[in-house]
């Protein structure tokens, strides 16, 4: 028996083209019968798709909108309730699909707010390099996005906010996506091992005592400039350039936000000292 949520989509009846990449994830009661909205860059093999998650059919019109207006390659999936999306995202772990996912969901999410859903994203070694961007309009903008990054989100963005802003947010994720993908080719080894700690830069996993650890994009991304370096100081410019890129403008902070989450997954076995002012090591021998 079919256990999704059952709920409509109100960008249906707003007469607002729903979209789908996998039409086993058309939102319960549409039948099915919606179009897709695609973009492709010709010849490009991987799409890639967007969970959009709010109970706010605006956000779901902006992400439209960007894609009419040139972002790609997109396809877009809607979900109106925490719950919906979770059913959606399991669906897509079972699919045989090149397309990879992207997810935008609000903060205060119905059934499971955007805290929970992230954490859940992030739980799942399939799911867990997914990039995330959380949007929110109530609340600490501050207190909000720490909040945010601490779970395991990429990005933050306060509404309301212009669709150039949004678009560039999107974009921006899309070309880490890109960037993250082909640095499994550049990394120098397959494999880096510190003590208990293995990174494997071919499969993107990260094992400790045999137990894997699930991360995102950049915590793999840290872990591997970390573990890369044993015992040596990696600076914060090496971070910057290595995990977001030298035209990134990423601040101190952040980076600590990241660490501090890689602390915590990696457990109390692994020692990143943190060398004031200059960046960060990590004990132990390669």
């Amino acid at each position: 028996m079919d256990q999704r949520p059952r709920n409509r989509n109100p960008l249906d009846r707003e007469g607002v083209p729903g979209a789908n990449p996998l039409s086993s994830l058309c939102s319960p009661g549409d039948g099915g019968g919606r179009k897709s909205v695609k973009k492709r860059i010709p010849g490009d093999k991987s799409g890639i798709s967007v969970l959009v998650a709010d109970h706010d059919a605006a956000l779901h019109r902006r992400v439209y909108r960007a894609i009419e207006s040139g972002l790609s390659p997109y396809c877009v999936a809607s979900a109106f309730n925490g719950e919906e999306a979770v059913w959606m995202l399991r669906r897509f772990q079972g699919v045989p699909s090149g397309d990879r996912l992207l997810v935008v969901a609000d903060f205060h999410l119905i059934g499971r707010d955007g805290l929970d859903l992230c954490r859940f994203i992030r739980s799942q070694p399939s799911l867990a390099a997914v990039p995330f961007l959380m949007v929110c309009g109530e609340g600490d903008p501050h207190d909000l996005c720490m909040a945010s990054l601490e779970a395991g989100a990429d990005d933050f963005l306060s509404k309301p906010f212009s669709i150039r802003e949004f678009e560039a947010r999107l974009g921006a994720l899309l070309r880490r996506m890109e960037r993250n993908a082909r640095k499994q080719a550049d990394f120098p080894f397959d494999r880096f091992q510190a003590g208990p700690l293995i990174v494997d830069t071919q499969k993107y996993e990260v094992r400790i005592s045999g137990r894997i650890v699930p991360l995102t994009h950049k915590e793999f991304l840290v872990c591997v400039a970390l573990v890369s370096k044993c015992g040596l100081v990696v600076r914060h410019e090496e971070f910057f350039q290595s995990v977001w890129g030298e035209k990134q403008n990423v601040g101190k902070e952040n980076l600590k936000v990241h660490v501090h989450s890689l602390r915590s997954k990696l457990g109390e076995g692994t020692v990143i000292e943190a060398i004031r002012s200059v960046g960060y090591r990590l004990r132990g021998e390669t």
